[in-house]
């Protein structure tokens, strides 16, 4: 029974895992760039892959892909172990997808989405200066800083309000907030998945002492 429990807590991890990829490739995007996505495409469901095989699967060269490769790892989206290859000499990294950083990472990024969209809701109308010419497009604070004057061909910037669909807003919030619902129910399977691997641990604390006790016990053979 415990390990059928275990592998159906396994197998919605795994499955709620994969429901939020899209997610996951979502924040890598924002956060570390388009190209940084194909890295987090080859880790999924994996563990060690060596920055050789990233490489070669990528058609990349590995000074470049390094770049890349130390981008995530500054988010804490993935992490790395390192071993010498015995033939070369040489040190190679393997690297795995930070599935709990990432997580608690993309939970923030959706949390500051929703405050920054329930903000347009309480103000729909946001004022912007822009230049006659489609250079540039700034707040009232940066208007004031460059003189209400175009950085680039020094036009005067011209008011136009910006207008946000209400409607709009407020079904992505409620997207957002699915979204958030979904990266929540991963703790509930680790809590559970944490709290049968505590029970087996203290089962086995129980039974130890016991056999113990039974040898002492044991009647001693006279013959």
């Amino acid at each position: 029974y415990s390990l059928i429990v275990s592998f159906l807590n396994n197998f919605l991890h795994n499955i709620l895992m994969k429901s939020l990829m899209h997610l996951f490739e979502e924040l890598v995007k924002d956060l570390c760039g388009p190209n940084c996505v194909k890295i987090l495409n080859i880790l999924e469901g994996k563990e060690n892959v060596s920055e050789f095989k990233i490489s070669e699967d990528l058609d990349m060269n590995i000074n470049d892909l390094r770049i890349m490769l130390y981008k995530l790892s500054e988010h804490n989206l993935i992490s790395s172990i390192r071993k010498k290859d015995k033939q070369k000499g040489w040190y190679v990294y393997y690297w795995t997808f930070n599935f709990r950083h990432a997580r608690d990472l993309l939970i923030k990024h959706k949390e500051k989405k929703v405050v920054e969209l329930k903000n347009k809701l309480s103000n729909t109308e946001i004022p912007k200066y822009i230049c006659p010419n489609g250079c540039t497009s700034v707040g009232l604070e940066d208007a004031m800083e460059i003189e209400f004057k175009c950085p680039e061909c020094n036009s005067l910037l011209k008011l136009k309000e910006i207008k946000y669909n209400e409607e709009v807003i407020i079904k992505r919030i409620k997207e957002i907030e699915e979204e958030l619902e979904k990266i929540r129910q991963t703790f509930v399977v680790e809590v559970a998945q944490a709290e049968k691997r505590a029970k087996k641990a203290e089962a086995k604390k129980v039974k130890k002492p016991a056999k113990k006790q039974a040898k002492k016990n044991k009647p001693v053979d006279k013959k």
